[in-house]
């Protein structure tokens, strides 16, 4: 009857542990998973943080996208002037007992048409600030090589050497000027000297609008 009594006892008291128990295991096996919705809201505000940068850059692509246009209005606005070219002979100029505008007849650009090879004079079309540069060659030992930069009748600047100079010499040089419309600026051979050119186009002028005033 002891023994009876005592299985019952024991019998009882496991049931009421294992009833207790149980949940709270289910509960830590809960708590160890994921929460689903914890897991949508962090990516629902991923999207919006992303949707929001996005706006972002295509307001700013959108700002980049409308001054490219602008300066290429601008680019497309602003008047181009440039000219380059060389005497196009083989030999010598000169020398002369008078003063003579050198023809750089072999155009290489002439962007606007503002240099007139038959005459060998530029006319500026447009007022503004122009660059103009010049190189020569002289061969002759026994003779004066060198040219001049001319703006209307003014003599702007110039390069030579005094006879007595070793073959295949050459001197440059270049200047800034402000012209108004109608200005002309050409090169010139002043008496007694000499340059040279070939076809490797060893005698050249050239310039070119900075910007208009």
């Amino acid at each position: 009857m002891k023994v009876v009594f005592t299985l019952l006892l024991l019998h009882s008291v496991l049931l009421h542990y294992g009833q207790t128990e149980e949940p709270d295991l289910m509960a830590k096996e809960n708590s160890n998973q994921p929460n689903i919705w914890t897991e949508v809201r962090n990516i629902r505000d991923m999207m919006v943080e992303l949707r929001v940068k996005l706006d972002i850059m295509m307001k700013e692509n959108a700002k980049l996208a409308e001054h490219i246009l602008e300066l290429k209005k601008e680019n497309a606005e602003k008047p181009k002037v440039a000219f380059s070219a060389d005497l196009g002979i083989r030999g010598d100029v000169g020398p002369h007992n008078t003063e003579i505008t050198l023809k750089f007849n072999n155009i290489f650009t002439n962007i606007g048409n503002n240099y007139n090879p038959t005459t060998g004079i530029f006319t500026a079309s447009i007022k503004g600030v122009y660059y103009f540069r010049f190189t020569v060659c002289g061969v002759q030992s026994a003779k004066s090589m060198g040219g001049f930069l001319y703006k209307n009748d003014m003599k702007i600047v110039s390069v030579g050497q005094w006879r007595n100079h070793d073959q295949h010499r050459y001197a440059s040089n270049a200047a800034v000027l402000q012209l108004e419309v109608g200005d002309v600026v050409s090169m010139k051979l002043l008496p007694g000297y000499t340059i040279y050119d070939s076809p490797d186009n060893l005698s050249s002028f050239s310039g070119f609008l900075i910007h208009p005033l």
